[in-house]
């Protein structure tokens, strides 16, 4: 569904990602950890055509759009539904009106199904009746499901998640990947999750990439990772055990 051929991308003198390829199959929950500034991010945007390559060849459905244009892109656009680090509601607007904004200025639904296709989404984030509420009147882990639900509610196929933990207390953490997991199976999405958290990444995901200075440094399963000998694939591994158990692998 998703594969990339040796992406390269710079930013000036600085080389993010160095040549990488992988491949993501239709269903799977894939994870891609890394440190800050390893081109996770990057690895995202340039799927939905936020960036551009400079070389190499991304295919989405086997369609290649490395060098689409904005109006090409805008299909493709349609397919994914990105959620990005922070929620970045609009203040000014009702919970109904995020979640409803893209189905009235995309699909220019009737008002009716309008209000069905939020109340569903809603429900399908488990939140009650907080229609009416404004962001600033809800806790921050509920903005994030906000603003999960509002993703869903265009019906993307493949769910591009950029830290979608960061900020939030371990229960909240827990719920939101279960949130992930769920959705994901539930609706037969694709979902790819940008994070740096082993932990949530050994939970839910049916596969881990692991990037490190532009380079894939390793690629498997859960139970293949935790057999790693990478001395960073360890240290998160590490980091992951004293976060679930207050204990070290040592």
């Amino acid at each position: 569904m998703i594969r990339f051929e040796n992406i390269k991308k710079s930013f000036g003198d600085r080389t993010i990602l160095k040549g990488i390829s992988f491949e993501i199959r239709e269903g799977e929950i894939v994870f891609i950890l890394g440190m800050s500034g390893t081109g996770k991010s990057v690895s995202l945007k340039n799927i939905v055509g936020l960036l551009k390559p400079d070389s190499g060849k991304i295919y989405i459905d086997g369609e290649e759009i490395s060098s689409y244009t904005e109006e090409q892109m805008f299909p493709i656009r349609k397919k994914c539904g990105m959620v990005f680090q922070h929620p970045a509601l609009f203040d000014s607007m009702t919970v109904f009106e995020n979640i409803a904004f893209g189905l009235r200025r995309l699909e220019q639904l009737p008002e009716e199904q309008v209000k069905e296709r939020v109340q569903e989404c809603l429900r399908l984030v488990n939140l009650g009746n907080i229609g009416d509420k404004r962001p600033v009147e809800i806790s921050y882990g509920m903005q994030k499901r906000v603003s999960l639900a509002r993703t869903l509610a265009l019906n993307p196929r493949i769910l591009l998640f950029d830290e979608p933990t960061t900020g939030l207390d371990p229960v909240t953490t827990n719920a939101i990947n279960d949130l992930i997991q769920d959705l994901s199976r539930r609706l037969k999405t694709t979902s790819l999750v940008v994070s740096h958290d082993m932990h949530c990444a050994l939970d839910i995901a049916d596969r881990i990439i692991v990037l490190d200075q532009g380079y894939i440094l390793e690629e498997g399963t859960p139970e293949e990772l935790t057999k790693s000998s990478v001395p960073l694939v360890k240290d998160f591994l590490e980091e992951a055990l004293e976060a679930k158990w207050g204990r070290s692998l040592m």
